[in-house]
């Protein structure tokens, strides 16, 4: 069997989940190489892991004081970021009890050069999380998240503070330290992501995304008649930016599957393509006396230090400019996100089907 990524990513999107058990050995013969042990050593020394664990979020912080408020969870800080919060392992690998980011960190262990996003628990971390699971010492780095007025101003700004870190790479992925990533999920998108550089040059896609299908997808995705994604329905993204006005100018045509499609949470960019979105929404969008007022993400209120600036607004402008696609490969179970003390059990029960695409690797 020979597989057209080309056509897998845009056209043909429908068939990427009956074949994602075996898109690593494609790859991996596509690529010339023998085995996903050499797939991932082809692709680690080019590519940086950016994963973000620098916050609890509201939401979180609300429900477990409530639950402390009760009696509950005594021995949990609620200032610790929502990652360092202990579930059983579902891995069969490390401890019996890991945090929430360490399948978010597992997925990725082996791919690139680590930078976590953080503000403070350093050691924690390290302890709890990277040492167990077995990360090389020196593979990682900690960068602090700066938060203007007190608060954190989104994942694009958190990538924009790392760029020193990962832009001399030739890809990026993105994680959340609150998902449940799948390490197939990982690995073959940014294996797709570099068969199509190799192949397409420049005019490869800017951002490779792993989506699920599922009936009634919370933030849609709207397909274009060639299947790339034109639109996503991020609640953030309901403002359209002065400067994606014109890219967006054209109507964008019917939708193929128009409800079907959404994202989890990896993302993987070619880190040029990543850098100069960052560049131009920071251009556009952010001045020095107000922080960014990006349409639809400003802020609540008369915040001084502005609004929010998000990954999902780089998505849309790669979007916009025909230079995002998605690998229809990610299983509706991946969409299972820790956001509050209430998605701990869904979480828990999903992460054990994500966990075995451990088994779809290979050797």
């Amino acid at each position: 069997m020979s597989i057209d990524f080309n056509h897998l990513t845009t056209g043909d999107l429908a068939r990427g989940f009956s074949l994602r058990h075996e898109l690593p050995a494609e790859i991996v013969k596509a690529s010339g190489l023998n085995s996903a042990s050499e797939l991932i050593s082809f692709l680690t020394h080019r590519t940086s892991s950016l994963t973000m664990l620098a916050g609890s979020g509201s939401r979180w912080v609300s429900s477990l004081r409530e639950a402390q408020a009760g009696g509950g969870y005594a021995e949990i800080d609620p200032a610790a970021p929502r990652g360092l919060f202990p579930v059983a392992n579902a891995m069969g690998f490390g401890p019996d009890t890991m945090p929430i980011a360490g399948y978010a960190l597992a997925a990725v262990r082996d791919l690139g050069r680590h930078v976590i996003v953080v503000r403070g628990w350093e050691r924690q971390i390290e302890d709890l999380i990277l040492r167990p699971l077995s990360y090389p010492e020196g593979s990682w780095t900690f960068a602090t998240q700066d938060a203007p007025g007190g608060k954190p101003r989104g994942h694009g700004d958190a990538a924009f503070q790392t760029m020193d870190l990962w832009a001399g790479s030739e890809y990026v992925i993105v994680n959340f330290g609150g998902d449940a990533s799948s390490p197939l999920s990982a690995l073959s998108s940014l294996a797709v992501l570099d068969a199509l550089t190799r192949t397409l040059g420049e005019a490869a896609p800017g951002l490779l995304m792993p989506a699920a299908y599922v009936d009634e997808p919370a933030y849609p995705i709207l397909l274009d008649e060639t299947g790339l994604p034109r639109r996503f329905g991020h609640a953030k993204l309901q403002g359209t930016p002065a400067a994606l006005h014109e890219a967006s100018a054209t109507p964008v045509p019917k939708a193929l599957i128009a409800g079907g499609y959404t994202n989890v949470g990896v993302r993987v960019y070619r880190a040029s393509a990543l850098k100069r979105a960052i560049e131009r929404i920071r251009r556009d969008y952010w001045t020095a006396e107000a922080g960014y007022a990006i349409p639809g993400n400003t802020p609540a209120g008369d915040d001084p230090a502005g609004g929010e600036f998000a990954l999902d607004n780089v998505d849309a402008l790669l979007a916009t400019e025909g230079k995002a696609r998605l690998l229809a490969v990610a299983r509706p179970e991946e969409l299972s996100p820790v956001k509050s003390l209430e998605d701990l059990p869904r979480f828990q029960r999903d992460i054990m089907l994500v966990c075995s695409d451990w088994n779809a690797l290979g050797d």
